[in-house]
């Protein structure tokens, strides 16, 4: 029997991959820790690590099987493991609602440009984008 591979191999995939982790650290600076913590709403973060260290993530607002999204920064937030995994599930709209309070205007339009966009296909360099997330995660730790 043969087993399928779960997760390409390809230089691209590891990319998205440290992509991905970039992000995540670049939320963490800039949000502070899960931007539901503070929506009374919302309810209490969740998910914590053995070690008792609270789960956080990063939240593609578009889906991140896009690429014209998926690496930047802009278009997601930090959120916890119960936000983002059982929170937003169970109430979707008042997620979006919460989110879209919390990033503003000028975030929340941009999003929507890219939301009706998503049909045009895009090959990133996601060399580039790395650095880009690099450069940014760089100077978000200097203030």
């Amino acid at each position: 029997m043969t087993f399928l591979r779960q997760k390409s191999t390809h230089t691209a995939s590891e990319a998205k991959d440290e992509i991905q982790g970039l992000l995540r650290q670049i939320v963490i600076e800039r949000d502070g820790g899960c931007v539901l913590r503070h929506y009374r709403e919302a309810g209490a973060c969740g998910g914590y690590t053995k070690a008792g260290d609270l789960i956080l993530q990063f939240d593609h607002l578009n889906s991140r099987v896009h690429s014209s999204s998926f690496g930047d920064e802009r278009l997601g937030v930090c959120v916890c493991k119960r936000h983002h995994i059982f929170w937003k599930k169970q109430y979707p709209a008042k997620y979006e609602e919460l989110v879209r309070r919390h990033i503003g205007k000028a975030r929340c339009d941009l999003l929507d440009l890219v939301l009706e966009d998503n049909h045009k296909p895009y090959k990133a360099d996601w060399k580039l984008v790395k650095l880009g997330l690099e450069r940014t995660l760089k100077n978000l730790k200097k203030i």
